[in-house]
């Protein structure tokens, strides 16, 4: 508030002539006047535009990745079980013997199972858990058939730790042998 410079009545600011006395008045120097009191507050930033281009760019962009090897990562779940970590050495060592002495059947040949002890050379039970040699004494109708009876042993002769086994083919005369390796372990880094 300030006082009207020629009849001393208050005013409040926003007058523009003095109710008492009719005198103009004018705005002081630091001071308010009507313009400054009922000065229309300053527009804000809408931000509803941003927010929905913002939307709108994750939408595309989960879109996009959803069809990427990101996307199929993010949706693919965990990767699934092997079922040769759940398998003992005695289960891969019966599976083995079930598996060769059906091909052998399936052949039309006949044939006899070893276990023989790596470190002493000896005949073994098969439910031993120490790596054994694998023999199988064969007869054949013919050689080539022993793809058909090996082949679907082999991804487990590591399981069973067997590092070598041997088939020998009675009626050919033919000796096989297949060294199996275990995997190299790397060094944690």
């Amino acid at each position: 508030m300030h006082d009207c410079p020629a009849c001393r009545v208050p005013l409040h600011g926003y007058e523009e002539v003095c109710p008492s006395c009719g005198t103009k008045q004018f705005a002081r120097k630091g001071g308010s006047n009507r313009f400054d009191s009922f000065k229309p507050p300053e527009p804000g930033i809408n931000w509803m535009p941003f927010v929905l281009v913002f939307i709108v760019a994750i939408g595309v962009l989960a879109f996009a990745m959803s069809g990427s090897w990101i996307g199929k990562l993010m949706t693919s779940g965990p990767p699934p079980e092997d079922p040769m970590d759940k398998l003992t050495v005695v289960d891969a060592r019966n599976f083995i013997e079930t598996e060769l002495t059906k091909g052998l059947t399936n052949a039309g040949g006949t044939g006899k199972i070893t276990w023989t002890d790596l470190a002493e050379g000896k005949e073994v039970d098969k439910n031993v858990d120490a790596p054994a040699q694998l023999t199988v004494a064969a007869t054949l109708p013919d050689k080539n058939l022993r793809t058909a009876i090996i082949d679907p042993i082999k991804p487990y002769l590591e399981k069973a730790k067997i590092p070598t086994f041997t088939m020998t083919d009675s009626k050919s005369h033919a000796t096989w042998t297949y060294n199996v390796s275990a995997p190299v372990a790397r060094p944690e880094e």
